[in-house]
């Protein structure tokens, strides 16, 4: 795959919308790669920027215009340097991932959930912030300390109920020091589930979980 093939991934990366076998290949040249790491850190700091922007309240008129100015509906018209530095901000992150993050993150407020280590993996630590993203739940999952994989291994998140069902939420890999932040997507029947489980999983072609739990939250109590 072309450097600037992996480039164009970065931000589909990050709202979790490549294949399995595109999101394993591109977290493989990640690792080796520091330019396109250093690219995915601008995109991750763009996206927390634009968290926070979402999360200081701007006035209903602003909110409204710079939804219609990303999606194209009306031209933008002058509301003050408080307009400009918040359009900014929202059409960089457009340009780069799209609008449907935009609108997701100013949308709908996510709730985190924080991850524990099992006996597989006393190291690690991570946490999902889940959240709405119109027929799906759109989960931001960030891990650390997690266990080297081998070559044909990766890492599975989970929605987890006690009756041993599972729904997947998506597959990733992770760089030095055992951490990533991906992008993940599953149904919204998925809600109804009240764990998350991160399982290492041999790239075997079997869709099931194995029993290498390495991470698990609770969502709620059962």
């Amino acid at each position: 795959m072309a450097e600037d093939r992996f480039e164009g991934l970065l931000g589909p990366y990050l709202l979790g919308e490549l294949t399995d076998e595109d999101e394993r290949e591109l977290e493989r040249h990640l690792e080796k790669c520091s330019a396109c790491r250093n690219e995915m850190d601008s995109i991750r700091q763009t996206h927390a920027s634009l968290r926070q922007l979402a999360a200081s309240e701007p006035p209903r008129e602003l909110k409204a215009r710079v939804l219609a100015q990303v999606g194209g509906e009306a031209p933008a018209r002058s509301l003050g340097v408080w307009y400009w530095a918040s359009a900014a901000a929202a059409i960089l992150l457009v340009a780069v991932l799209g609008a449907g993050l935009f609108r997701a993150l100013v949308s709908a407020p996510s709730s985190a959930v924080p991850l524990t280590a099992t006996t597989l993996a006393p190291e690690a630590g991570g946490e999902a912030r889940v959240g709405a993203s119109g027929e799906n739940l759109q989960v931001e999952l960030e891990v650390w300390g997690m266990p080297e994989l081998e070559e044909d291994e990766y890492y599975e998140m989970w929605y987890y109920a006690e009756d041993g069902d599972r729904i997947s939420c998506g597959t990733f890999r992770v760089g030095p020091e055992g951490r990533t932040t991906v992008n993940l997507s599953a149904p919204t029947s998925a809600g109804d589930y009240p764990e998350i489980e991160i399982t290492r999983e041999p790239d075997d072609g079997d869709p099931g979980a194995s029993d290498e739990q390495v991470l698990e939250g609770k969502l709620r109590s059962t």
